[in-house]
């Protein structure tokens, strides 16, 4: 449906998320940052949560994550089929996204879009901690 109402009302990166039976979704730990010790790095695991007002039918949405400059991190972005029953207005997505490469520091953000339509993005920012280095024999 190319002409069906599809808007995202929410999006969260979180630790974990899941689904209950009944449709509701639980976002556990929700962030904004990522702290890494050394450049390039591999974040292992993190989930993303969104919450999307829909028509009812068929939805084909794309995640990706892009770099402060703008690049795409993703080679190949989780594509996403909604199917929102006729008495709905509103799909959650849950992806879990492991081994992202992060390889410069600053706001980067997770962007969802439908037929290379942005619906909303939001930002994380990556941050340098330094780590002091004690002697072996201290």
């Amino acid at each position: 449906m190319a002409d069906s109402r599809l808007e995202m009302h929410s999006l969260l990166l979180c630790d974990h998320a899941i689904t209950a039976q009944d449709g509701k979704v639980s976002a556990i730990g929700l962030f904004s940052q990522i702290n890494v010790t050394r450049l390039p790095t591999t974040y292992g695991r993190l989930f993303i949560v969104a919450v999307l007002e829909a028509d009812a039918g068929r939805h084909e949405v794309t995640l990706q994550v892009l770099s402060p400059a703008g690049e795409p991190l993703l080679a190949r972005p989780p594509q996403m089929r909604l199917e929102v029953p006729p008495n709905a207005t509103t799909a959650n997505i849950v992806a879990e996204l492991k081994g992202l490469q992060l390889k410069e520091l600053g706001r980067h953000r997770v962007e969802l879009s439908a037929n290379d339509r942005p619906l909303g993005n939001t930002p994380f920012t990556v941050n340098l901690l330094w780590q002091e280095r004690r002697a072996a024999n201290a």
